[in-house]
């Protein structure tokens, strides 16, 4: 991936080319979208431009076709990439990432009408039988099946947008600034002003309108990066081994709810504390 990315960086035609190849090709859109990333983050929005609109038209033809998936990631992450240039501030990024979320919340049902009813029927129908011997509890939870499931699907979206802008982040910075994604990303922390009321929304989540309840997943997006990055920074600062990190995302994978709980926990804690902050400086890397 590499050396594609140092193929597009080396003229305008090769970045359109390789960016518009990857989202013409199904499960590497993604890879395009990163490449979006690149460049605008190396060139800015002007001079950019141009790539992007011609790399988009493969993602236009995905969505005449019925799969959105495509055009929204490259959008998505463009856009993230513009706000990333213009602010230089990874942790207002990762915020806007969530308003992204939210759009994408409600744009759903329009460009999925045939499958995401479908997925909600399914996703119904499971809950009803996982709890046939309890009628009253499945009949309140019903009603949010739709609103969840549409909440999740733009989590992953989200994650999707930030994780491909950080892709790109981390290519600029192994070309150009090497080590600068490295100490970005261990330096990510959420203001308690993003966290509190984030927090508050959950712990109120059953008293809200389902439609709004499904937000929180997209919510926690931000707050699961900003947990990663705390064990990075930790790692890094402590001079402790790198298997630690290891240990860490296996965990996200294996115990995957309990450890993207601890993971979004932690991330909370260090808005208000901020824990890198307070170790002692002889530990300082």
């Amino acid at each position: 991936m590499k050396k594609l990315a140092q193929w597009a960086m080396s003229g305008r035609w090769q970045a359109t080319a390789a960016a518009g190849a990857c989202l013409a090709v199904p499960l590497l859109f993604w890879l395009g979208a990163a490449l979006l990333a690149l460049v605008i983050l190396r060139y800015g929005w002007q001079q950019a431009g141009q790539v992007v609109l011609w790399a988009l038209l493969p993602g236009i033809t995905w969505l005449a076709m019925g799969d959105p998936t495509p055009l929204l990631t490259a959008l998505g992450t463009s856009a993230l990439a513009v706000m990333l240039r213009a602010s230089i501030r990874l942790d207002w990024t990762v915020m806007v990432s969530s308003v992204l979320g939210i759009v994408v919340y409600f744009l759903l049902p329009s460009m999925l009408p045939d499958v995401l009813p479908q997925v909600v029927a399914n996703s119904e129908e499971a809950v009803v039988k996982a709890l046939s011997d309890q009628p009253e509890i499945a009949a309140q939870l019903k009603p949010l099946v739709g609103p969840m499931m549409s909440g999740v699907l733009a989590a992953l979206h989200s994650l999707v947008f930030m994780l491909c802008l950080l892709l790109g982040r981390y290519w600029q910075s192994t070309f150009y600034n090497p080590g600068g994604f490295g100490t970005e990303f261990k330096q990510l922390r959420l203001p308690l002003a993003f966290t509190l009321p984030v927090i508050l929304v959950m712990f109120s989540a059953s008293q809200l309108d389902p439609e709004l309840a499904g937000l929180m997943p997209v919510f926690t997006i931000p707050l699961m990066l900003a947990g990663l990055a705390l064990f990075h920074g930790l790692v890094t600062q402590t001079k402790a081994s790198p298997t630690w990190m290891v240990v860490i995302y296996i965990g996200l994978f294996v115990l995957g709810p309990y450890m993207y709980t601890l993971l979004i926990f932690v991330a909370c804690l260090d808005s208000a504390w901020n824990f890198r902050a307070r170790l002692p400086k002889d530990t300082a890397g």
